[in-house]
């Protein structure tokens, strides 16, 4: 499970520094984001209103490393003030807070129910969190709809529960994830066919003249654009296959039953000797009963295939969730040839910086695989 971390970069004078390193234990920030989504203009560099931005507000903790302030006693000043020389006392430093949720953090670490009767994984996991004080949570449709004579559940707390099922029952074909978003909790799909539509995200041509990206009128929608340059792709169908096999078997020992996967292949072999000397790797040899450990273990190997950094200013990030879903569209085509496929984010970063009393603008970095 991850959670998101937000760091704050504020500058404020050493008294107030000083007061909340004194008291490490009570800080709270609280923010809200609300207002329109603009674009800068390409010709005037000015900023033109797109739509209007889902709001992002949030309540979290707050935490300051002290080694790093300039109260510390590992660095040049000593209680606020320099010791080599005087110090202008109203001068404006910066400081960084780091916030989290850690409210849910606590409550993911209570102890989960022992034992369930006649009832499927979705609905014991919604009794689980809501019976633990989680009600804001979404639930993405699992493939497992089986429902289950018993279960048993060990000494585990809620977090290691959720992993104990995918792990011993399957939750999804290609496994699960769990993301504490600081809006809610999430227990998503990790295919990147998850019934949900992709958004495009548009790549300029190489010798276009524009240095702008964000969003951009396409077909009378807004869309987000980036530059070529800002988007790297790294394949390595050679090496996966070549350590993994081109096949991947699980074997359950309790009931005999055999599932196999095939590794994607992002380009044909054209060598003979490649076809007739694939490697043939070990079955996986359990006895859960999850129907998905073959296809979860694949999932992540085919991630690894194709990997792709997309960076860019302006992004609606109101609209990047953690089972958001992308697709590339190149405006040069022989470069989105055999990568023109849906990804999902492994990472996602959004650095806002403020241009001026009401404006914000956002530099996001994201990570894109597929499966």
């Amino acid at each position: 499970m991850t959670y998101p971390i937000i760091r704050i970069r504020l500058y404020s004078d050493i008294s107030v520094i000083q007061s909340l390193c004194d008291n490490p234990n009570d800080i709270e920030v609280r923010g809200s984001l609300i207002g329109m989504i603009y674009r800068m203009n390409d010709e005037e560099k000015s900023p033109v209103p797109v739509s209007h931005a889902e709001e992002i507000t949030f309540k979290l903790k707050g935490y300051i490393e002290n080694k790093n302030i300039p109260s510390s006693k590992f660095d040049q000043y000593e209680f606020g003030i320099k010791k080599s020389s005087d110090l202008n006392t109203n001068i404006k430093v910066p400081i960084e807070v780091y916030c989290y949720n850690d409210n849910l953090i606590h409550l993911m670490k209570q102890k989960a129910p022992s034992i369930y009767t006649n009832m499927s994984l979705t609905s014991i996991m919604s009794d689980i969190l809501s019976r633990n004080g989680i009600y804001n949570f979404s639930i993405d449709p699992l493939t497992n709809q089986n429902k289950y004579k018993q279960i048993l559940i060990p000494n585990l707390n809620i977090l290691e529960t959720l992993g104990f099922f995918d792990k011993c029952y399957g939750m999804y074909q290609k496994g699960a994830q769990v993301y504490g978003d600081i809006d809610k909790l999430y227990v998503c799909d990790t295919n990147v066919n998850n019934s949900t539509k992709p958004i495009p995200i548009y790549v300029q041509h190489t010798k276009d003249n524009s240095d702008m990206s964000g969003m951009k009128e396409i077909n009378k929608k807004y869309q987000m654009v980036t530059m070529a340059g800002n988007v790297a792709v790294n394949t390595e169908t050679d090496i996966e296959r070549v350590i993994n096999g081109k096949h991947l078997s699980d074997i359950n020992l309790s009931t005999f039953k055999l599932h196999t996967e095939e590794l994607k292949e992002l380009f044909e072999s054209t060598s003979g000797y490649a076809k007739l000397k694939n490697i043939d790797t070990p079955d996986i040899l359990h006895k859960t009963q999850n129907d998905y450990v073959a296809s979860s273990y694949v999932a992540r190997l085919n991630e690894n295939i194709t990997k792709v950094d997309v960076s860019g200013a302006g992004f609606d990030i109101s609209r990047t969730k953690v089972n958001t879903r992308y697709n590339l569209v190149f405006a040069t085509p022989i470069r989105g040839l055999n990568i023109n496929k849906v990804y999902r984010a492994s990472y996602v970063c959004h650095v806002l910086s403020n241009t001026d009393s009401n404006l914000f603008m956002a530099q996001t970095t994201m990570n894109l695989r597929t499966n």
